[in-house]
């Protein structure tokens, strides 16, 4: 398969706004592998759901990946769906609109950039949060997942509360106190 190498321009211009993304980054947040996309979160409005009111849709086809962000999320009081393929997301797309999406890149049936892509060509899908979910760390990759429309790219490995980080800060959730009966253990929620 003969792919085409971006030019010395396009690169240049990719790390241009990768700067401007991440010149006004919040240090926490870059601190821990995670950029987010100011523009497109700036207009956004709070989702007005409670946190376990809240439906993750994690897109991974590696098993212990996958295990692990399900496990951050629900510690957090998400609920959680996944799908380990590009066929799989859209079945789960079609079911139910999650309120939040986390995609890897490199799944076995598709590119994530060009899962991404299409997402947002897509009036449907056009508002959903996606926060891009890899092992990619190259600031060309890191741009292109943010000028491509994610909301969101958190590299792997990150810590224990990333994930529940970005997710509120993109969806603008409040942090609440827990109250007594909150703190009390329970069951977490994961969507089938």
């Amino acid at each position: 398969m003969n792919k085409e190498r971006p030019s010395a321009a396009a690169l240049r211009e990719d790390k241009e706004h990768l700067a401007r993304e991440t010149s006004f980054a919040d240090t926490s947040l870059t601190r821990l592998g995670a950029y987010v996309n100011y523009e497109r979160i700036s207009t956004r409005k709070p989702v007005g759901k409670t946190v376990s009111e809240t439906i993750a849709l994690i897109v991974e086809d590696d098993p212990d990946q996958l295990a692990l962000a399900v496990l951050r999320l629900n510690a957090a009081g998400y609920a959680t769906q996944t799908a380990d393929s590009v066929r799989s997301l859209h079945h789960r797309l079609q079911r139910r609109v999650p309120d939040a999406l986390f995609l890897d890149i490199g799944l076995p049936d598709g590119d994530g950039f060009e899962v991404l892509a299409s997402l947002r060509r897509n009036p449907a899908y056009a508002d959903l949060p996606i926060i891009m979910l890899t092992v990619r760390t190259e600031p060309e990759d890191i741009a292109r997942g943010l000028s491509l429309g994610a909301d969101g790219y958190i590299t792997k490995p990150y810590g224990r509360n990333t994930l529940d980080y970005v997710l509120r800060y993109l969806l603008k959730q409040e942090i609440a106190q827990p109250t007594a009966a909150a703190r009390r253990p329970t069951a977490r929620r994961r969507l089938t």
